[in-house]
């Protein structure tokens, strides 16, 4: 019984989950890297057709509230797509879209739209909008998922012309923040347990029948 309290205490261990965020500064600005099957910090990035980078400069600096250059950009008409190494319960990303005008998150508005769309690996679908900034070339917006565990997404941007009739063909996604279990805790856990196994062994008596 004197062993309970402390594999309840292992349970109970901080570090059992971590929450990260990917700024896509990690790797600095040159030279670029193609995203496509890039693997970093527990995500791997898939995006076709066509080329994204993870840590392209499209001029955010100063401008943007949410995002800061270098974010992880490509051409609109391709597919971005995460696929995380243990699921997660949160999502949250910003969007970037090269347009001055706002995107709405349906196309039922009067500013087109969606200005995204992300699928989860769960079925559920969510379309986003986003804003034009105060000075600068791009609208955004912000995404955030809390439910149940994921362990992919697929984001689709908005391909065509904005309420001022001017192409949207650059996105830019930036700051994704994701919460995993930390695989370290799993292998502290059982290292505990192994511990309290061998010093249950070694205590007179223990082998005892009652």
């Amino acid at each position: 019984m004197r062993l309970l309290p402390l594999i309840a205490l292992l349970l109970a261990t901080p570090g059992a989950s971590w929450a990260g965020t990917i700024t896509f500064a990690e790797f600095g600005t040159a030279p670029l890297i193609d995203v496509n099957g890039f693997h970093t910090q527990g995500v791997t990035f898939g995006f076709a057709p066509g080329q994204g980078f993870y840590n392209q400069s499209v001029g955010t600096a100063g401008n943007a509230l949410l995002s800061v250059d270098p974010v992880l950009s490509g051409s609109t008409d391709g597919v971005l797509t995460l696929a995380f190494d243990y699921s997660t319960s949160v999502l949250v990303f910003d969007v970037l879209l090269q347009s001055v005008s706002p995107i709405d998150d349906s196309n039922r508005g009067l500013n087109g739209g969606p200005a995204y769309t992300v699928l989860l690996s769960n079925g559920l679908s969510f379309n986003g909008s986003t804003t034009p900034l105060v000075s600068g070339g791009y609208s955004e917006g912000e995404f955030s998922y809390s439910g149940a565990a994921i362990n992919g997404a697929t984001i689709t941007f908005f391909n065509g012309l904005d309420a001022n009739g001017l192409p949207v063909s650059q996105f830019g996604f930036d700051n994704l923040t994701f919460v995993a279990p930390e695989p370290a805790s799993f292998f502290g856990l059982a290292g505990g347990l192994l511990a309290i196994g061998m010093i249950k062994r070694r205590q007179p008596g223990s082998n005892r029948r009652v």
